[in-house]
Parts: C-alpha cells; sequence; structure tokens
C-alpha cells in the first residue's frame, strides 16, 4: 500500500496491493475501493501510448479481480502479444493462481 500511496498514478505497486488484499483471509475490504483507482491509473498508461507487458498484465489482473471474463479475455490476449521474457507471463500466471487459490475456498471462483 504504501508504494502505492507513495504515487498512485502507478498502478504497478496498486495492483500487487489489491491482489494480495485478495489473497489475504479474509480478504481485505480495502481491495474494493482501491481497485478502481489502481484501474484507473491503469488505463492512463495505457493510453499513453507506451504501454508495456506489465500494463496488460495489471489490466488483466484487475479484470480477474473484478470478475470481468469479457475484459480478461481482452487483456490477455493483448498481454500475451506484449511478452518479451517468459518469467513476465509465469509471474503474471501465479498472481492469477494466488487469486484463484484465495477464492476456491469460499466457493468464489477466480473469474465468478
Amino acid at each position: 500500500m504504501k508504494g502505492f500511496e507513495a504515487d498512485w498514478r502507478d498502478a504497478y505497486p496498486g495492483i500487487n496491493a489489491v491482489t494480495l488484499m485478495e489473497a489475504r483471509d479474509p480478504p481485505d475490504p480495502r481491495r474494493e475501493q482501491l481497485n478502481p483507482v489502481v484501474s484507473y491509473a491503469n488505463e492512463r498508461r495505457l493510453a499513453s501510448g507506451q504501454a508495456d507487458y506489465w500494463d496488460h498484465a495489471t489490466r488483466l489482473e484487475l479484470a480477474v479481480l473484478a470478475r470481468d471474463q469479457t475484459r480478461a479475455r481482452e487483456a490477455l490476449a493483448q498481454a500475451l502479444a506484449m511478452v518479451r521474457e517468459p518469467w513476465e507471463a509465469e509471474s503474471t500466471a501465479h498472481n492469477l493462481a494466488l487469486i484463484q487459490e484465495a477464492r476456491a475456498p469460499g466457493g468464489r471462483g477466480a473469474l465468478g
């Protein structure tokens, strides 16, 4: 949270915070307030024309967290097109697995 609060225009520490909040047991309720702010920061970066893999991966994670299957599929395709190194996609897959695992015990399902 401190990283995102230092500069809320940088979505990268924000998505890390929201994902970790989702993975807590129980999930941190602040994630619902933070998600739209992180999403806005991410959309601004994507609109800048300087987006890289991490910006699209952030959009993917945000879509999964919001249970938006359509946006998640679109973001996944865009992220995969931007992969430079295999470890980037592996890192994102790890984060998505954290979300899925956190949601599985309560029957919430990663994408609803």
